[in-house]
């Protein structure tokens, strides 16, 4: 027999008679470090529990898992600027055809086993929902997520150019210092915790509460639904401006506190921020990044304008 008629042909794609493509990227499933399969196992995550406090971000379509990688970035930074709270150490697990010598290997296999262990001790855990565009980062004390938030947004309408800004994934924040279960009872009772720290409550002793709380600030409600169809928008509303003692008036132009309440599934989560949560954008990173964008460019212009205008030494 024709040797020629022993060799073996490749695989063809069809009846255009070509090669199929070997893929080059990945390990398909066949070996990664401890680490990489907790970090995977990590970003998978088990879903919005009730209780959990944290902050809901938006994302571009598509970049959930590059926004959290920001995301996280972005709050070990600040981690460590408000809270004192030490970055960790990354251990990126390497691909297979990484040609690192033996040694070397063995040390980044055994700082992974350690680093594998931290997620669940760490003040920042990602979190990869089930839905588009949607992630959260769980905290814990002592962040404060209404405040790292409002400090990121701050400091963010400082970055008149490119070159410093943090994130291209993240699109708005939410932050959630308080979740429960998306009922009426679970409404209610994450309602109470959550506006018991800045309003009066109806049916509270109104001399003692007004001795505890002496601001009657005004307030707007803002409720956002996701994959949800059980609570309905003007009851949700209705209920949560039930709560609050008639003295706090509701002011949705220009109120001194806005209430945000998260709908996602079977999660119900809440916050108080203050009112220049729209001048903030509404906590949208990106809107603020285009923001001071426009207004770098402006004092640029004028900048020109008045040079140009100015007199010219000897004239």
């Amino acid at each position: 027999m024709d040797s020629s008629a022993k060799r073996k042909h490749p695989a063809t794609n069809g009846s255009n008679n070509r090669p199929l493509k070997k893929s080059k990227g990945g390990s398909g499933g066949r070996w990664q470090t401890p680490h990489h399969k907790a970090k995977l196992e990590t970003l998978k995550g088990k879903g919005l529990e009730a209780g959990d406090v944290g902050i809901l971000t938006t994302t571009v379509k598509g970049k959930e898992r590059q926004a959290l990688e920001e995301m996280i970035d972005i709050c070990e930074e600040y981690g460590e600027k408000l809270y004192g709270i030490k970055r960790q150490d990354a251990v990126e697990a390497e691909d297979e055809d990484a040609d690192d010598d033996i040694e070397a290997a063995i040390k980044k296999e055994v700082q992974a086993m350690k680093s594998a262990t931290k997620p669940k001790d760490a003040a920042f855990e990602p979190i990869r929902l089930d839905l588009d565009c949607l992630t959260f980062i769980r905290t814990k004390p002592p962040v404060d997520p209404v405040a790292l938030v409002k400090h990121i947004c701050t400091d963010a309408r400082e970055a008149r150019d490119k070159t410093q800004r943090r994130a291209r994934f993240i699109n708005r924040f939410t932050p959630v210092t308080a979740s429960a279960k998306a009922t009426e009872a679970g409404l209610e009772e994450v309602a109470r915790k959550v506006l018991g720290e800045h309003f009066q409550l109806a049916g509270d002793d109104d001399e003692q509460a007004a001795a505890e709380k002496p601001d009657a600030y005004s307030y707007a409600i803002r409720p956002s639904f996701r994959a949800h169809n059980t609570l309905k928008r003007d009851d949700v509303i209705k209920k949560v401006a039930s709560l609050i003692a008639p003295r706090h008036k509701v002011n949705l132009s220009s109120p001194d506190k806005v209430i945000l309440i998260d709908i996602y599934q079977t999660f119900c989560g809440m916050s108080v921020v203050d009112g220049d949560w729209e001048t903030l954008k509404r906590y949208n990173l990106h809107e603020i990044y285009m923001a001071a964008a426009k207004a770098g460019g402006e004092f640029a212009t004028k900048q020109k304008e008045e040079k140009a205008e100015s007199p010219k030494p000897g004239s």
